[in-house]
């Protein structure tokens, strides 16, 4: 069948008009006027380790000039980091978020957090949360090795870090950071029932809340699940134990609503790997 070019021009204006419009719909923009006065955008950086070998640099391993140029990066652009309590304060109607504000996260307590983010945090007036894994700074506190390409942080440093107003720690779990056959972080499996579960997941929270409240003082109340894996009955799971928000691995920029909780258990990330540009990466979130 031949189709006349005439009437094929209209048709592929008609598609690519329709693709531009979803693009456009679907694309996050930090300035969006289409807010609410009670919303706000908020873009959530999720780091790992950071190294000054290229050779370990990856996709979980940043090199530690490119963290230093991220940081310079969003204080050009007048970027302010917000904190866990300004979030809950938000969701409970009470303050403000800033115009352009961005979140700091670090997970799996590497000792790089301390030895290395800590001093940049400072020197650009930022803050971070930082998420530790409970049987790893049991384990690291234990033995003397302080190996930065492989080592956690120790109870010692956590508590050092806590009392500070630069880095918020908060809980990785105290031993989900686990992916086997069987379970993959504090996701439920299959075969366990909502009981088998809910007792599984509570006997971890509670575990690391006791760990924070016997080496720092201070109660978690916000989790990153490890991998980013969850289950539908997670969230109701660790309120019981005082967490009160929980991130995610999901790639997307929250938008956070005043004096509405709900979105504080589905806090959206994205991952910084090695290899592309603070503006390549921020640009992704509108920043």
């Amino acid at each position: 069948m031949i189709i006349r070019a005439g009437r094929v021009y209209p048709v592929i204006v008609i598609i690519v008009l329709a693709a531009v419009l979803v693009v456009s719909a679907s694309a996050v923009s930090i300035s969006d006027s289409s807010l609410r006065q009670d919303e706000a955008f908020l873009p959530v950086v999720m780091y790992h380790q950071l190294t000054k070998s290229e050779a370990r640099a990856g996709r979980y391993v940043l090199m530690l000039d490119q963290f230093e140029k991220d940081l310079k990066y969003l204080s050009e652009k007048g970027y302010k980091t917000v904190t866990v309590n300004q979030l809950l304060d938000f969701s409970q109607g009470k303050g403000n978020i800033p115009e352009k504000a961005v979140m700091i996260t670090f997970d799996d307590g590497c000792e790089t957090l301390y030895e290395y983010a800590l001093p940049l945090l400072k020197k650009y007036g930022f803050t971070a949360v930082g998420f530790v894994v409970g049987a790893l700074a049991d384990h690291y506190t234990e033995i003397d090795d302080h190996n930065l390409n492989y080592s956690n942080l120790t109870w010692a440093e956590i508590k050092e870090m806590s009392e500070g107003n630069i880095i918020d720690i908060q809980s990785h779990s105290f031993d989900l950071h686990k992916n086997t056959g069987n379970r993959s972080g504090a996701k439920k499996k299959k075969s366990e029932t909502i009981e088998q579960y809910s007792e599984f997941l509570g006997a971890d929270a509670s575990k690391m809340k006791e760990a924070m409240i016997k080496n720092t003082g201070k109660t978690p109340v916000a989790i990153a699940y490890p991998f980013g894996s969850f289950s539908s009955e997670s969230a109701e799971i660790l309120k019981r134990y005082g967490i009160k928000m929980a991130f995610t691995c999901e790639e997307r920029v929250n938008i956070i609503k005043k004096a509405e909780p709900d979105w504080l258990f589905g806090l959206g990330r994205y991952n910084r790997p090695n290899g592309i540009s603070s503006e390549s990466f921020f640009e992704k979130m509108g920043i």
